[in-house]
C-alpha cells in the first residue's frame, strides 16, 4: 500500500512555519543563536537553536504544548484536513516536561486538535519522532489508521543543556557537522507529518508532496551514550528501509544525516553509511540540517524529514552550515556552500542516532515515485515464553561480567525479565540469535531513583557539575538501551507510551514490526513499572517472547489490534494489560495453527 506524505507542518528555531524555515534555509540563515531563556553565565557554551518567542510561555508544560499545537495545526492545514474525528497521532518526544508522564503531552495535544484516532506515544530519546513517522505509515499500511499526523516536539532546558555539557558534547561555536568545531549545539521544536493512503490522498483530491518509501531501525548494543565506532546500528537501519522501500544503494540520491557535529556520531554515521551504501556512499551528497536548526533532541528526525520533503519541492539540497575543512572519516561531500545546491531528488534518505545506540532510517521519495511491499503475506507468529520480575538483584546472578551499579530500578528490573526469557528459550547472551532479537518496551515514567540522583547531584554540586550518568539515564528508553548492551540485542527497538495499556500498545506493534518485516526474527515485549499507585503492588516488569516461524506451533498470536488482540480464540481488551495475558498463557495448553 503506497503512504503519501499530504501535509507538513514546522515550529522550531528557524520559523514559526514550515515556509519560513525553508526561506531561511534558501538563505542561508541560522537559527542558532545566543540562549535567554535560562543562566548559562557559568558555562563556557552558550548557544541554542532556540524558538523566537520559546521564552514567552509561563510554563514548560505551555511551551511543549504551544510549540506541537502550532506545528500540527500547520500539518492539519496543509493537508486539507478539516475534521479530524479520524486522525491518528504517533508522537515522538525525547523528554516531554521531565517528572511528568511523557504522554501527557500526546493526550493534551489530540484534546486541542480534537482528534478522534488512536494516540501512540514513541520515546527513543532523539530518534523518537523518526520512530513516530515509521510506526505511522506501518498503521496506514496495514489498514488500522485512515489518516496518520507523525512527528515530535521537544523543549530546550537549563537541565538537558548542562547534562549534555557534563557529557563534553557542546560546542562553543554553532553546531559545524563533518567540520570544525568539534561539538553539537542544542535546538528545540515540534514537526509534524500527516500521511495517509495513495487512495485516500485521490478521493480528497490532495496531491502528495513525496511518498513514504520505508524505514529501518536497529540497536548498536554498545554503550550508554556513544555510538559503535564501526557505524554497525546505523547500517543495519539503513540496510533495513532500502529492504523495507525495495530499493537499492543506487536509487539513494540524497543524504540528511543525523550530522550532530560530534566527533564521535558524525565518524561513526559516516561508517555505517559507508558500509551500507558501498561505493554508492562516496557519490552522495551528505548534508546536515542540525547546522541550521541545532540538535532539536526528540524533534530532531521530523524536522530534517520536513527539510528534506521542502528540499525535493523545490528540486534542491539543503547545504551545511559553518563547514571549513573537512574531518578524518566525514562525507566526502557534505555540500559546503552558503545556499541549496540544484538537485533533482528521486529518493532521499535521512539517518537518526539516539543516546543507548538506537538508530533509525526514513526513505522518502519524490511524489511520482512507485513503491511496493516488502512483504505480501504476514509471517506466523509464535509465543515462546513469557515471564515475571519483581526482584530488582535478579540480573546480578546472570550478567556477572558486568557492573549494574549505576543502572536504576527500572533497568534491573527490565532486565531480570529479559535474561528469564532468553533462558527459558535456551538463547545464548549476546550470540547470533540476538543480533536479530528486537526489544519493544511500554513504560510511561522515568525510574525515581535516576530522578533522585540528578536532583540530589545538583543539589550538592550545582546544575554545571550535575551528575552525568545520572543524567544519561533520564530517557525512557534507558532500561531498553541497557538490555541491548547486556544481551547483544541489535533488531528493532522502541519504548512506547500509552493509555491505558503501554505493554498492549508495544505487543500489538512489536507483533505488527515481526509479522510484515525481516529485520528480526524474535522479538521481546515487555512492560515496566516502578510508579505503582497501589502500595501493596511491587515494581516490576513482564515479559513475552515472539518468533517468526513457519508451520505448527504450541501457541500462537494470531491477530492484534490497538483495541485488543485474540490468541487462538480468547480475546485481551487493552485495560488487561501483559499480566493477564501471562497468567491466560500459564493455563493455555492448545495447539492452533497461525492464520
Amino acid at each position: 500500500m503506497k503512504v503519501v506524505i499530504s501535509g507538513i507542518g514546522a515550529h522550531c528555531a528557524l520559523g514559526s512555519s514550515t515556509k519560513e524555515l525553508w526561506d531561511n534555509i534558501q538563505q542561508g540563515k541560522s537559527g542558532i543563536r545566543p540562549i535567554t531563556r535560562f543562566d548559562v553565565v557559568d558555562f563556557k557554551p552558550k548557544l541554542g537553536g532556540m524558538v523566537q518567542g520559546g521564552d514567552d510561555y509561563e510554563s514548560n508544560e505551555k511551551r511543549l504544548l504551544a510549540y506541537a499545537l502550532i506545528a500540527a495545526k500547520e500539518a492539519l492545514y496543509d493537508a486539507g484536513i478539516t475534521g479530524n474525528n479520524a486522525v491518528t497521532l504517533v508522537l515522538g518526544t525525547s523528554n516531554a516536561v521531565r517528572g511528568k508522564k511523557i504522554n501527557n503531552v500526546s493526550y493534551s495535544l489530540a484534546n486541542e486538535l480534537k482528534l478522534g484516532g488512536q494516540v501512540i506515544t514513541v520515546s527513543t530519546a532523539c530518534t523518537s519522532s523518526s520512530h513516530a513517522i515509521g510506526f505511522g505509515a506501518d498503521l496506514l499500511r496495514r489498514g488500522k489508521a485512515k489518516l496518520v499526523i507523525a512527528g515530535g516536539v521537544d523543549i530546550l532546558n537549563i537541565d538537558v543543556f548542562a547534562g549534555f555539557h557534563c557529557l563534553g558534547l557542546l560546542s562553543t561555536a554553532p553546531c559545524s557537522p563533518f567540520s570544525n568545531s568539534l561539538g553539537t549545539t542544542l535546538g528545540e521544536g515540534g514537526g509534524f507529518l500527516v500521511m495517509e493512503t495513495e487512495a485516500s490522498a485521490k478521493q480528497r483530491g490532495i496531491v502528495p508532496k513525496a511518498v513514504f518509501m520505508g524505514y529501518g531501525t536497529a540497536a548498536d548494543a554498545f554503550h550508554d551514550t556513544r555510538p559503535d565506532p564501526s557505524g554497525s546500528g546505523i547500517q543495519k537501519a539503513i540496510t533495513a528501509a532500502l529492504k523495507d522501500s525495495n530499493l537499492k544503494p543506487q536509487d539513494i540520491d540524497y543524504i540528511n544525516a543525523h550530522g550532530t557535529g560530534t566527533a564521535a556520531n558524525d565518524s561513526a554515521e559516516w561508517r555505517g553509511i559507508q558500509n551500507a551504501l558501498s561505493d554508492r556512499a562516496s557519490q552522495i551528497p551528505v548534508s546536515s540540517s542540525k547546522s541550521f536548526l541545532g540538535h532539536a533532541q526528540g524533534a530532531a528526525g521530523v524536522l530534517e524529514a520536513i527539510t528534506t520533503i521542502s528540499a525535493m519541492l523545490h528540486y534542491v539540497i539543503p547545504h551545511t552550515l559553518n563547514y571549513s575543512r573537512p574531518r578524518p572519516f566525514s562525507p566526502i561531500d557534505p555540500v559546503a556552500a552558503t545556499c541549496p545546491r540544484p538537485h533533482q531528488t528521486r529518493f532521499a534518505l535521512c539517518t537518526n542516532s539516539a543516546f543507548g545506540g538506537l538508530n533509525t532510517a526514513l526513505i522518502f521519495g519524490s511524489n511520482d515515485m512507485e513503491c511496493q511491499a516488502q512483504r505480501k503475506t504476514p509471517r506466523s507468529i509464535s509465543i515462546l515464553g513469557h515471564a515475571v520480575n519483581f526482584d530488582k538483584d535478579y540480573i546480578n546472578k546472570h550478567i556477572p561480567f558486568d557492573d549494574l551499579r549505576n543502572t536504576d530500578l527500572a533497568a534491573k528490573l527490565l532486565a531480570g525479565v529479559v535474561a528469564k526469557l532468553l533462558n527459558n528459550a535456551e538463547i545464548q547472551f549476546r550470540s547470533n540469535e540476538c543480533e536479530n532479537t528486537g526489544l519493544f518496551v511500554g513504560q510511561d515514567d522515568l525510574s525515581e531513583d535516576s530522578l533522585k540522583a540528578l536532583q540530589n547531584s545538583i543539589r550538592d554540586r550545582g546544575m554545571k557539575h550535575l551528575s552525568a550518568a545520572a543524567f544519561t539515564r533520564l530517557v525512557v528508553n534507558y532500561p531498553a538501551s541497557v538490555c541491548c548492551r547486556l544481551f547483544g540485542l541489535k533488531g528493532p527497538v522502541a519504548a512506547l507510551a500509552e493509555r491505558p495499556d503501554n505493554g498492549m500498545t508495544a505487543l500489538c506493534l512489536a507483533a505488527d514490526t515481526l509479522a510484515w518485516r525481516d529485520g528480526a526474527d524474535v522479538m521481546i515485549v515487555a512492560s515496566v513499572d516502578t510508579h505503582n499507585d497501589n502500595k501493596n503492588t511491587p515494581a516490576g516488569a513482564v515479559g513475552i517472547l515472539l518468533k517468526a516461524q513457519e508451520g505448527e506451533s504450541p501457541l500462537c498470536l494470531t491477530k492484534w489490534s490497538m483495541s485488543g488482540l485474540t490468541l487462538n480464540s480468547t480475546s485481551f481488551p487493552d485495560t488487561r494489560g501483559l499480566y493477564t495475558l501471562i497468567e491466560t498463557l500459564e493455563n493455555s495448553k492448545k495447539v492452533c495453527k497461525p492464520t
